[in-house]
């Protein structure tokens, strides 16, 4: 009876170690997509050398005549 008991306590002590790995890992995974997504934020602002007029900002439609 007792070897059943030993057993079972190691599976349980194995399960939760392998719960907290798998959180960690699910963590460290969070973190990295987190970092990536603020460094293309970071890439992607608008580039302020350029001046708010420049022909690049207007629109390329057709003028209406007045």
């Amino acid at each position: 009876m007792e070897n059943i008991w030993g057993a079972t306590q190691f599976a349980l002590i194995v399960y939760g170690i392998g719960a907290v790995v798998s959180f960690l890992v699910a963590w460290i995974i969070t973190l990295t997509f987190a970092a990536i997504r603020m460094h293309n934020r970071r890439n992607a602002a608008p580039d302020e050398s350029k001046p708010k007029g420049s022909p690049e900002s207007a629109p390329a439609g057709p003028k209406k005549a007045a």
